[in-house]
């Protein structure tokens, strides 16, 4: 196996990694949300993820000197993530959620396309053959028989969002990759959260969600490894992207939909329907498959 098959590997890896990881972290977001609110749970979030970051900037050296195009790039991805998590919770706020949800697993399809024009990425027939059936593998873990047709028959104000949602997602994920191949994964991640940080700020002040309110020790904890999970899943994506391929890393951090499937399962004891086991499996079995004909 030579470099380039090491690195596609790599990059499958770091992807699941850090979807199991996001996954875990948003599990969290929806709980603190509940109690504190969406926007004190955004600003703790981003708060506490750039305080567990920092210490990697001196361990690792990392250095600032960076051109203005860098920074447009930060400023877009940072303004961004802010833009897109609104978007995402509006969309899921007016519903439905059962069609909304599994619009914002496809993104992988926007984020490939970005790098194969932009970042002149090449993939080889067999491989485009064995991501579109990962993707599909993937929408069956989230679809509903009974809602497959809800999608073209009613396109509400929420799903409208969703779709909006969803492009957003590829677009910021493929920024993130894109930086971290001329930055590095560290800065690729670090100074977003700090321009994410500073306009959560700003909408806090203006709603006049002060983040110290309704914050118990509990909560505070909570937060803590919910921002712990964030950054660490922004970290594997953006080293998963920087030492391999965009295109790969993103769909392999497809997986996400595993974490919320199997936390129904532990914790609201959901079943799984047959066409979710079966996309679960076909979805992992490309994954595998896409590492060894690499």
């Amino acid at each position: 196996m030579n470099l380039l098959d090491k690195s596609i590997v790599v990059s499958i890896v770091f992807g699941i990694l850090g979807a199991i990881v996001i996954g875990l972290a948003d599990l969290l977001s929806i709980a603190i949300a509940n109690r504190i609110g969406l926007i004190r749970t955004g600003f703790w979030t981003k708060f506490l993820a750039i305080a567990w970051a920092t210490p990697f900037l001196f361990f690792f050296g990392a250095t600032f000197s960076l051109d203005s195009n860098h920074w447009i790039l930060f400023f877009l991805l940072g303004i961004g993530n802010v833009i897109t998590y609104l978007v995402l919770i509006r969309s899921l706020q007016l519903g439905p959620v059962s069609v909304i949800a599994p619009l914002t697993s496809l993104f992988p399809i926007v984020s490939i396309t970005l790098a194969i024009l932009f970042l002149n990425e090449h993939l080889e027939i067999i491989q485009i053959l064995v991501i579109s059936i990962a993707l599909f593998g993937a929408s069956l873990t989230v679809f509903k028989p009974s809602n497959l047709g809800r999608i073209s028959n009613n396109f509400s104000p929420g799903i409208l969002l969703g779709f909006l949602a969803t492009i957003l997602i590829g677009f910021e994920m493929f920024f993130r990759g894109a930086l971290s191949k001329q930055v590095g994964w560290l800065l690729s991640v670090y100074v977003p959260l700090i321009i994410s940080l500073s306009f959560f700020g700003q909408i806090a002040v203006v709603r006049r969600e002060w983040p110290w309110e309704r914050m118990q020790f509990g909560t505070f904890f909570l937060l803590c490894l919910a921002s712990l999970f964030m950054v660490s899943a922004f970290f594997l994506f953006a080293r998963g992207a920087e030492i391999g391929s965009v295109a790969i890393v993103a769909v392999a951090f497809n997986t996400y939909p595993l974490v919320p499937i199997l936390g129904g399962i532990i914790f609201f004891k959901e079943r799984l329907l047959i066409s979710q086991i079966f996309g679960i499996v076909l979805m992992l079995g490309a994954l595998a498959l896409l590492g060894i004909i690499s």
